[in-house]
Order: structure tokens, then C-alpha cells, then sequence
């Protein structure tokens, strides 16, 4: 009797200690280990934990490779406005455009919801996105640039089809990221200030 309930006692441990490890280190991680920043461990986890808690608070999905379709998501982490994830999804000859915007910070506390869009896109705008993202060389770009900050933002481009890449950027006033990121933001239709488009 005794160590039955010892044994259920230490399992009953196990798992309030397991559940609380959860919560601390977060629930989700939405990159792969190592994709973020392959040549930093530290840099990566870090990233990973940083855009993974802004995603979560959008209530967006890992991206991973599903067969007969393609996904493409643009995250716009900005430190001081609102955190903002664009994806688009083909598949079926269908392509779908799900936009959220918080009301926190990218480089704070993520907020809640502060408005969404999710609306059927037509085919050419698809086409054009997906047109610069092979035009762009993404698919073979390195993940992480050589230029950092304190204040600016990240502008993070991901792509599942056959298989996933991940590429971020720190405030790039031009280049391949910049592009995708722009173009997204085109498809979503939304519009920011100048003095927010950092």
C-alpha cells in the first residue's frame, strides 16, 4: 500500500513539475530548433521564444509542409507598434488570406487582437506573391542577416511547400524581405504611417 502511494505521489510530482516547465519555457515553439539562427544556439532560442509568444497571442499555426498545399506567412515584429502576421494558404486552386493585427508591441508584451482579416484572395494575387518569393531567391537565403539592433523590427518571411525555410531581417530598408513583406502587406490591404514602416 505504502508504495503505491509513494509511487503515485512521486508521479503526481512529475507531472505538476513537467506541466510547470511548460509555462515557463512556453507552450509552443513554432521554428524548428537551429532555423532561426543555425551558428548561435543562445540567438536562436531566444528568437524562437521572442516570435513564438507573438504568434501564439495571434492564435496562428506552426507552419510545416502539408502535401497538396503551400503556405506563406510574413510576421512584422516592430518594437514600439503593433505586432502584425500575414499568411496566405493555397491549396484546391484556392487561396485564403489570413491577416492579424495585436494592440501590444513587437518588441513587448504582444497584446490582444486588434483587428483580423480572413478573406478568399484572387488567384493572381497568389501568384504574384509566390512569383517574387521564387524571383527573390528566398528558398535559399540565409536565415539570419548580419545586422542587428535595439529599436527597429523584424521582418520575418516564412514558406512551407515542399519543404520550410525561415528567413528574418533586422529593419531592412531594402532587399528581397523587404519586398515579400511589402507585398503581403499590399495583399492585406492594410496601410501604416511612414514613421511606422521600419
Amino acid at each position: 500500500m505504502f508504495k503505491h502511494s509513494a509511487a503515485l505521489s512521486i508521479s503526481i510530482v512529475l507531472i505538476i513539475v513537467s506541466v510547470w516547465a511548460v509555462v515557463i519555457t512556453g507552450q509552443k515553439r513554432y521554428f524548428p530548433t537551429g532555423a532561426l539562427d543555425p551558428n548561435s544556439p543562445g540567438s536562436d532560442d531566444f528568437a524562437n521564444r521572442w516570435y513564438s509568444e507573438q504568434l501564439e497571442a495571434m492564435s496562428e499555426p506552426v507552419l510545416r509542409p502539408v502535401a497538396s498545399s503551400r503556405a506563406y506567412r510574413f510576421t512584422w515584429l516592430r518594437t514600439f507598434n503593433h505586432p502584425v502576421a500575414i499568411r496566405i494558404v493555397i491549396a484546391k486552386g484556392r487561396c485564403v488570406l489570413h491577416a492579424t493585427e495585436l494592440d501590444g508591441a513587437g518588441g513587448y508584451a504582444p497584446g490582444k487582437i486588434y483587428r483580423r482579416k480572413l478573406e478568399a484572395i484572387a488567384p493572381e494575387g497568389c501568384t504574384k506573391v509566390e512569383g517574387l518569393i521564387k524571383e527573390s531567391g528566398f528558398w535559399s537565403l540565409p536565415p539570419r542577416g548580419n545586422i542587428k539592433g535595439a529599436d527597429g523590427s523584424e521582418w520575418i518571411v516564412e514558406g512551407a511547400a515542399s519543404h520550410y525555410h525561415v528567413v528574418s531581417r533586422w529593419t531592412p530598408g531594402s532587399g528581397p524581405i523587404r519586398a515579400i513583406g511589402e507585398q503581403f502587406l499590399d495583399l492585406a490591404g492594410w496601410r501604416y504611417p511612414a514613421r511606422e514602416m521600419y
